[in-house]
């Protein structure tokens, strides 16, 4: 299936390790998105980051040789899900957001903007 850039993760969880406040994470979430779009591999671009009050973030992929036609959602969340709770659960640069109880998602979608999955990851994943 696919891999997911792990280093990229670390990069983009890493600007994460500040969020105390509501308007902290706004800013940050602010300042991220101007640098996006970007391309993490050759499969799969970053949008950028959204936040919803009082406590989510919603990070947005695209993959853009991908079409939702032709992929098996089951599989593909089976391929992603562990890597991606797995960081979220050990990463020292996501304490703050487990700390702060933070909801996060994830959201992918294809070469034609057609969502494909979100994986909703909440404090009851990874306390």
């Amino acid at each position: 299936m696919m891999k997911i850039n792990i280093s990229f993760l670390l990069f983009l969880f890493s600007s994460c390790n500040i969020f105390v406040k509501n308007n902290d994470l706004k800013q940050i979430v602010d300042d991220l998105n101007k640098k996006c779009p970007k391309m993490i591999d050759s499969e799969t671009k970053f949008e950028g980051i959204e936040f919803i009050e009082p406590n989510k973030i919603i990070y947005k992929f695209t993959l853009i040789n991908l079409s939702v036609l032709n992929v098996d959602t089951n599989q593909f969340k089976l391929a992603l899900w562990p890597g991606i709770l797995s960081t979220v659960k050990i990463s020292s640069e996501m304490k703050k957001l487990r700390d702060n109880q933070t909801n996060i998602d994830y959201l992918y979608l294809d070469k034609y903007k057609r969502h494909i999955y979100t994986f909703k990851i909440v404090p009851e994943n990874y306390h």
